[in-house]
């Protein structure tokens, strides 16, 4: 474990993928700092960030938001696609679950894993055709 900019973090993600030019992803306006295994991380937000890329079909916009409330840095990663039906909002954590023609079912899986062993959790929040919103919370340490 070692400390780490979020920012920095979303950034070397973000240089790693291809985003398209459709869409917009805005960063936490203020950074937090992290204990975690980086590599780790980055693991859980490619995969947060590109299933938000899919879910919106290369278009729209991904908004992550990051706090610190004491105990806790609390990451949203919030899109702008059509959202997660209600039934699915339960399984998707699920492995095998899959809704994609070409998935495993196994990113978030391997996210709430990651995540979990950080001592935090995950869980997603959405309305139909109001986007997804996935909220990672990180216990606060220090170093």
């Amino acid at each position: 474990l070692s400390r780490s900019s979020l920012n920095s973090i979303l950034n070397t993600v973000i240089g790693r993928l291809r985003i398209p030019q459709t869409v917009d992803i805005e960063l936490p306006e203020n950074d937090v700092d992290v204990i975690a295994d980086v590599a780790n991380l980055e693991i859980v937000f490619v995969n947060l960030i590109t299933n938000a890329i899919q879910a919106m079909n290369n278009v729209g916009k991904i908004k992550i938001e990051a706090c610190q409330d004491g105990k806790n840095v609390i990451i949203k990663i919030i899109d702008s696609g059509p959202g997660i039906p209600k039934e699915n909002l339960s399984l998707i954590f699920e492995p095998l679950f899959t809704t994609k023609q070409t998935g495993t079912g196994l990113g978030l899986v391997s996210c709430k894993t990651i995540i979990e062993q950080h001592g935090g959790s995950i869980h997603a929040e959405s309305r139909l055709g109001e986007g997804a919103t996935f909220v990672v919370t990180l216990p606060h340490r220090q170093s």
